[in-house]
């Protein structure tokens, strides 16, 4: 499992402090409530005198991993006991066959449209987790094409349809200030298509700016309309699609103490760059990513907990799936569902390419 932080220092504490952290965080994740040491002596399954973890828990909160809500009350997790927790799971649970049956009926329906494909599983992982669900549509640039087609709309517009290998299909209007004929833009699809067929859009798009900049003369008519319309139909400064489920599950969970933490979380979804920068950091790794509390750079986010997972074709990696809930939310049971589902999600896309 990837670990997103480097894992807490815990070196020097013995084997009996780290078990009374790892019963704290477990206690509390069942229970949303506050630890105390009388109650932690009976679940612990190790023979620990209350006196002695009261001594513990005083230590451990001195080093940041617990705190207090208030005095008289028990010890909770902090940010920084979540991120040993994680990082000491050295595999998580495995997923029920009856969670993965669940998963692969949905995510894993051939003859499906990617989108409905997408949006079917994003409601089951916000079903079966009982947190927000977010899944993004593979990001365009880092797709490989399939074929483009332009279609002429009038004299000046012309629909431009973007196919990849994925199954993603994007349509866009582009003007042009000559008045091409269908059978001439007919030509330059087919150009383009022979030229870039499963190149990614992005490598199709520096090639055609690279292609402006040399000498125009040497181009024939065919060739000059497909660099100027190749140019326009590539360029993509549209935000990843992405469909997120879950919210109203969440605003009623019990285990936010806050609602006003709901509420950022919420608002910091509907920040174009918040989705971006969580597919950019996806798309750079290749494993399970899991931010905690203030890990997260979004402030919406920083009281919250995110396990994200990409998927895609072989080794390029398309878009993300993700879950993201409250800190004490159970690790063990949430990292492999999201992992199994972006596996999932990635035989399917591998099903679509052969299909077309």
């Amino acid at each position: 499992m990837k670990r997103t932080k480097p894992g807490s220092d815990i070196e020097g504490i013995d084997e009996r402090t780290k078990k009374v952290l790892t019963g704290i965080i477990d206690s509390y994740i069942q229970s949303s409530e506050p630890v105390g040491s009388r109650t932690l002596s009976k679940t612990l399954g190790v023979e620990i005198s209350p006196a002695t973890i009261r001594n513990i828990m005083g230590d451990l909160s001195d080093m940041g991993y617990l705190k207090q809500t208030h005095t008289s009350a028990g010890r909770i997790p902090t940010d920084k006991a979540y991120r040993f927790y994680v990082d000491s799971l050295a595999v998580a649970n495995d997923l029920p066959k009856t969670i993965q049956t669940k998963i692969h009926e949905v995510s894993g329906q051939s003859g499906t449209r990617l989108e409905e494909l997408l949006v079917n599983t994003t409601r089951v992982i916000a079903n079966l987790t009982e947190f927000i669900c977010v899944v993004t549509a593979p990001k365009a640039e880092a797709s490989l094409l399939q074929r483009i087609e332009f279609i002429r709309m009038n004299s000046r517009e012309i629909l431009v349809i973007l196919i990849t290998k994925s199954g993603l299909v994007r349509n866009k209007i582009i003007e042009s200030t000559e008045g091409l004929s269908q059978n001439f833009l007919n030509s330059v699809a087919q150009f383009l298509n022979e030229q870039f067929q499963n190149s990614s859009l992005l490598e199709i798009r520096n090639k055609i700016l690279q292609s402006m900049l040399e000498d125009k003369e040497r181009y024939d008519t065919l060739l000059a309309q497909a660099v100027r319309l190749g140019k326009k139909a590539f360029e993509m400064d549209a935000p990843p699609e992405f469909f997120m489920e879950g919210q109203i599950d969440l605003m009623l969970s019990s285990k936010f103490k806050k609602q006003e933490t709901i509420r950022e979380l919420l608002g910091a979804f509907e920040e174009k760059n918040t989705i971006i920068g969580l597919v950019d950091h996806t798309l750079s790794a290749n494993r399970i990513q899991i931010y905690i509390g203030v890990e997260n750079e979004y402030e919406g986010l920083q009281e919250c907990s995110m396990v994200t997972a990409g998927y895609g074709l072989e080794n390029n990696i398309l878009g993300m799936v993700g879950v993201v809930g409250p800190t004490c939310m159970d690790y063990q049971r949430i990292i492999p569902v999201v992992d199994y589902t972006a596996k999932i999600l990635s035989e399917s896309l591998s099903e679509h390419a052969q299909i077309e």
